[in-house]
C-alpha cells in the first residue's frame, strides 16, 4: 500500500490538495489525540518524562497553526492556483519535495534538544517553497497560453513569505523571549482567519450561485475595502496592546478594530446569503466558519472591556478555521476528482460535530470541557478519514488526470 502511494505516477502526487489534505487530516488527528493524553497526565510510562522542543503547551499552539493549517492552505492555494492561472501547476516532485519539508519540521518539533536555528529552518523551508510553487504558477498565467493578470493572485505568495518570516521570528522568540510566543501564535490566527475571509469572498458568492443558481449578489467596495482593513489592522493593534497592556488607547483601537470587523462581515454576509443555503450541508458549513470568525471578533471586543479570559481565539480556530478547513476540503476533493459536490453520507454530522465542539469549548473552559471537546472533534475527523481517504489516494473516478 505505502509503496504504491510512493510511486512517481500515484494519483495522490497529481494535485497538491492530494497528499496536503491527507497529511494535514492525518495529522490533526493524532495530534488531537496526543493533546488529549497530555491533559489527563495518560501516556505511557515510557514517556511520562518525554517533552518536545519549547514544552507541550508551544507544541500544541504551534502545529495546530503552523502543521495542520498551514499544510491545508498551502494544498488549496497550489491547486486553486492552477485555475486561476490556466496552468498545470507544481511537478510531482515539487509536490513530494513539499510534502517531505512539511513532515521533516513536524517531526523535527519532538526532538526536545534541536538547536533551534535549525528547526527555524525546517519550518520556514515549507512556506518558502510554497511560496515558490506558487509564483511559478502565477508567472506562467500571466504568459502565453495562460489566464493574464495574477495581479490580484500575487498577495497570496507575499502571505506565504510573511509566514515564513513568522517562523524566524518565532523561533527567536523561543530562544530569548519566549514570553512572546502566545502574540505570534495569536498573530499568525488573525492572519489566517483574515485570509479565510479573503478567500470567502471568492468563494462563497461563487458556490452558492452555482449550487442554488441565484444572481451573484452585490457587495459595495467600499464595504469590502473596510471589513478587510479592519481585519488586517486588529492584528498588530491587537499584538501592540498586550505588549502595552497599561495602554487605554490600544485598547480602544482594538474594540473599534474589532467592532467595525463584525460588523462589516456580518454585513457581507447578509449579503452573500441565499434561500436553500440552509438546505445544503456543503453551504451552510462554509457560511458557519464565516459567522464564527465574526464571533472571534465580537469576543475580541469585549476582551478590550473585561479582565477575565474570553475565549476569542478558539472560537476563531476550531469554529472559523476547522470548519472552514473541513467543508473546503470536503468539497475540493469531490470536485477535483470528478466527483458532483453533494455531502457524503456522514459529513453533515462531521459539520454538526464541529459546532458542537466548538460551543463547548468557549463555554467550558474547563479540563472537562477541554476533554469532551477533543473527543467530539476526534469522532468528526474519523468519519471524514473514513470518507475520503480514498478518494484522496485512488484516482479520479472519470478517468481524467489530476
Amino acid at each position: 500500500m505505502i509503496a504504491k502511494l510512493l510511486r512517481y505516477d500515484a494519483p495522490i502526487w497529481q494535485i497538491s490538495f492530494r497528499p496536503f489534505f491527507l497529511v494535514a487530516s492525518v495529522f490533526i488527528t493524532f495530534a488531537l489525540l496526543l493533546w488529549g493524553l497530555i491533559l489527563t497526565n495518560s501516556l505511557p510510562d515510557n514517556f511520562s518524562d518525554f517533552h518536545p522542543y519549547a514544552g507541550w503547551f508551544v507544541w500544541h499552539g504551534h502545529e495546530m497553526i503552523f502543521g495542520f493549517v498551514q499544510a491545508v492552505a498551502i494544498g488549496f492555494l497550489l491547486t486553486a492556483s492552477r485555475n486561476w492561472a490556466g496552468q498545470p501547476g507544481i511537478s510531482s516532485n515539487f509536490i513530494k519535495l513539499l510534502v517531505a519539508s512539511w513532515l521533516l519540521a513536524r517531526l523535527a518539533w519532538l526532538i526536545p534538544s534541536i538547536p533551534t536555528i535549525l528547526l527555524g529552518i525546517f519550518d520556514a523551508s515549507t512556506p518558502l517553497l510554497a511560496a515558490l510553487g506558487l509564483a511559478q504558477t502565477l508567472r506562467g498565467g500571466e504568459k502565453d497560453h495562460g489566464q493574464g493578470s495574477q495581479r490580484h493572485n500575487w498577495p497570496f505568495v507575499l502571505l506565504l513569505l510573511i509566514f515564513a518570516a513568522i517562523q524566524v521570528v518565532f523561533h527567536g522568540l523561543q530562544a530569548t523571549q519566549p514570553q512572546y510566543l502566545s502574540l505570534i501564535m495569536q498573530a499568525a490566527v488573525l492572519m489566517m482567519a483574515a485570509m479565510t475571509l479573503w478567500v470567502s469572498g471568492r468563494v462563497l458568492p461563487f458556490f452558492t450561485r452555482a449550487r442554488l443558481q441565484t444572481q451573484p449578489p452585490s457587495i459595495p467596495k467600499s464595504l469590502l475595502t473596510i471589513s478587510m482593513a479592519s481585519s488586517w489592522l486588529i492584528i498588530p493593534f491587537l499584538v501592540a496592546s498586550q505588549i502595552y497592556a497599561e495602554s487605554i488607547f490600544l485598547s480602544i483601537i482594538v474594540f473599534v478594530l474589532a467592532i467595525i470587523a463584525a460588523a462589516s462581515h456580518s454585513y457581507r454576509l447578509f449579503l452573500f446569503y441565499r434561500k436553500g443555503v440552509i438546505t445544503e450541508p456543503m453551504l451552510w458549513s462554509l457560511y458557519c466558519a464565516y459567522a464564527w470568525i465574526i464571533i472571534g471578533y465580537s469576543l475580541i471586543a469585549i476582551s478590550m472591556t473585561i479582565e477575565s479570559n474570553v475565549p476569542w481565539l478558539h472560537a476563531i480556530t476550531i469554529g472559523g478555521l476547522l470548519t472552514m478547513i473541513i467543508s473546503m476540503m470536503a468539497r475540493i476533493s469531490l470536485g477535483h476528482t470528478g466527483r458532483a459536490i453533494i455531502a457524503l453520507p456522514g459529513i453533515p454530522s462531521v459539520f454538526i460535530a464541529i459546532q458542537a465542539a466548538t460551543l463547548v469549548r468557549i463555554t467550558q473552559q474547563t479540563q472537562a470541557g477541554y476533554l469532551i471537546t477533543i473527543l467530539i472533534l476526534l469522532l468528526a475527523l474519523s468519519i471524514f478519514l473514513k470518507q475520503y481517504l480514498p478518494i484522496l489516494i485512488k484516482p479520479r473516478s472519470d478517468g481524467k488526470p489530476g
